[in-house]
């Protein structure tokens, strides 16, 4: 599967539980309508929607373990994704630049994998998974190394359009 490119400009904020749904069951609606201020972003393209997922909350620091507010995030993914037929998921997982690459891409590789294991627990066939790490290679905002940077510790889903 290729990576669906979106730009970092299309990143809003917005939590599936206060989000409404579009007439297609998608969470969110308008695409590029901010819902809450807890920076959880869905974003509708021809080719994806995408769910960007900062990672306090679905991972404690340096933990790759989903919290209990992720599984319930998670839960209103996989609903969607289960409505989606057979259209392939994409699971990224990014870091900061706090600490070494080498150690960051592990970590961004075991926080996808833990986010698709989620999904394959809420009823997602896994043969539509693909699980990916970047650690600090894709920031959502540029920052010299060994920056703490919120926003760039993420995990992207993406479920393909049908």
């Amino acid at each position: 599967m290729n990576r669906f490119a979106l730009p970092a400009a299309l990143i809003a904020a917005a939590a599936l539980s206060a989000c409404s749904h579009d007439s297609n069951g998608f969470p969110g609606g308008d695409p590029k309508r901010t819902v809450d201020a807890t920076d959880y972003t869905v974003t509708r393209t021809v080719t994806a929607t995408e769910y960007s997922v900062p990672n306090q909350l679905l991972f404690s620091t340096d933990s790759a373990e989903v919290l209990p507010t992720g599984h319930k995030i998670l839960a209103e993914i996989a609903d969607v994704a289960k409505h989606t037929g057979t259209a392939p998921i994409e699971i990224d997982g990014f870091t900061d630049t706090v600490g070494p690459k080498r150690y960051n891409k592990k970590l961004s590789v075991a926080r996808a994998e833990s986010v698709a294991s989620e999904l394959t627990s809420q009823g997602v066939d896994a043969g539509r998974i693909k699980a990916q790490g970047f650690g600090e290679t894709e920031l959502a905002v540029p920052t010299p190394d060994q920056t703490d940077e919120a926003k760039n510790r993420r995990v992207v889903v993406r479920i393909a359009a049908n």
